[in-house]
């Protein structure tokens, strides 16, 4: 599939988010208008299979597809970069998520890092923020409050509050291990 590049603008949506990486946009996800109804769709899985890539210094837009497994939370989820990689904590689609996948953006592949349970990690969410961080030399993502549905979740953190499906957890991701609490 060649990248599309004449004119070519996104299709509008929302709960998506669009993030930088040197001299390029990356945007992926969020609600696109008339998805299919079906979960597990072809239609879908190739609307969701593409990143939509804006050169700043030009402000042309391409439409490239990704290998690897996008994923599941496309609207409403939190990303952060660090170095040449995107990454994407939890999100929604037809029911909530706290996977965490990476994006690289000069293979464009998609890798699961940590998949959805509700055994471990945050709370399956959606609207949470991300930030990346850097402690000792180490990289962490920071996965910070949210909304999710508190049942059939994970474990509550300690200390944390969770009032009408909003919580205010926070959640270390170190990069070398796995989820901190």
């Amino acid at each position: 599939m060649a990248a599309k590049t004449t004119d070519y603008q996104p299709v509008e949506r929302n709960s998506h988010s669009t993030v930088r990486v040197g001299d390029y946009l990356y945007m992926w996800g969020g609600t696109q208008p008339d998805p299919p109804r079906v979960h597990n769709n072809e239609k879908k899985k190739s609307m969701y299979s593409v990143m939509e890539v804006c050169h700043l210094r030009t402000g042309r837009w391409e439409q490239k597809p990704t290998t690897g497994n996008p994923p599941l939370g496309v609207r409403g989820y939190a990303a952060a970069t660090i170095g040449r990689e995107i990454f994407y904590f939890g999100g929604y689609r037809d029911s909530y998520h706290n996977s965490l996948c990476s994006f690289e953006v000069d293979t464009f592949n998609w890798k699961e890092l940590s998949p959805t349970t509700s055994h471990h990690g945050p709370m399956m969410k959606n609207y949470c923020g991300m930030i990346a961080i850097k402690v000792n030399g180490e990289d962490y993502l920071v996965v910070i409050g949210g909304y999710g549905s508190t049942s059939n979740n994970s474990p509550k953190q300690p200390g944390a509050q969770y009032s009408d499906q909003r919580c205010n957890e926070i959640h270390f991701y170190k990069l070398s291990t796995d989820w901190l609490h």
